[in-house]
């Protein structure tokens, strides 16, 4: 019996121009009346996803920036946190990149230093609501404590960026987030131990719940739920986790399969 839903945003819930279906507030009311609670799971910040979600902002929960961040409706559930030190090494391998761009992931808050580029300063707006630029990230290190590294190499995080970052894997999971973005986190912190706190607070066996993902970055979501829905369009290495296949981001697919599987007209 399925009693949680958590489904990522960016390829999964959003289609190619960054929009919701209008079907979905709807349906997540719908669910709610029988029971069964959504969460939207993403690298997005609580601020961000909180702005997506307005109209049912108080009615769902959050897996914020792939599971560093816990939210029920308004509530945080849990706040991840790094040493201060961790950072120090990857901001400065960034500095030696001139195509990568590096955004500090605090919980008031994200920073970016000064950048003449155009599409990561679009890019770091459109996923982070709360963001301020900076000089110098290493000294918003000294009052700010940060739990992610999120870096941004347009078109070429996976055969670029990737590799470069391998290096820092004494301290962090070095993770494939999107086309464009790698994220380094707490190796014991994704969207899976996300699903894990959430559904221990609400009080629903991991078995009972569902999730929906289509990246890299939801591997650990995927396999932790009891029911796996992975997007048509999803990375061919993350459909090999899937359960089910859901119509693509751009079908309408995670309303369209949730629909089919409760048999909701």
């Amino acid at each position: 019996m399925i009693e949680l839903i958590a489904a990522d945003l960016d390829g999964t819930l959003l289609d190619s121009s960054k929009k919701l279906s209008p079907d979905l507030f709807p349906l997540i009311r719908r669910l709610r009346q029988q029971g069964i609670r959504f969460a939207a799971a993403s690298g997005r910040q609580y601020e961000n996803l909180r702005m997506l979600f307005s109209e049912v902002a108080d009615e769902i929960s959050f897996i914020c920036e792939n599971g560093a961040a816990i939210y029920d409706r308004s509530v945080c559930l849990f706040a991840d946190e790094l040493p201060k030190e961790y950072f120090i090494r990857p901001i400065q391998t960034v500095r030696t990149h001139p195509n990568v761009h590096a955004v500090l992931c605090t919980h008031a808050g994200v920073f970016i230093e000064c950048s003449t580029d155009p599409v990561f300063i679009q890019n770091a707006r459109m996923y982070y609501e709360k963001l301020t630029i900076v000089p110098d990230l290493l000294t918003v290190l000294e009052t700010q404590p940060a739990f992610k590294l999120a870096l941004f190499e347009q078109d070429h995080a996976e055969t670029d960026c990737l590799p470069i970052f391998q290096t820092h894997r004494d301290h962090f999971s070095v993770v494939l987030s999107g086309a464009d973005w790698v994220d380094l986190m707490n190796p014991a912190t994704n969207k899976g131990t996300g699903l894990a706190h959430l559904a221990s607070h609400l009080g629903i066996p991991l078995a009972n719940t569902m999730a929906f993902g289509d990246y890299l970055n939801d591997a650990e979501l995927l396999t932790t739920c009891g029911c796996a829905f992975v997007m048509e369009n999803g990375h061919p290495d993350v459909k090999k986790l899937a359960h089910h296949i859901a119509p693509s981001n751009d079908e309408n697919g995670v309303v369209r399969a949730i629909q089919n599987y409760f048999a909701l007209s």
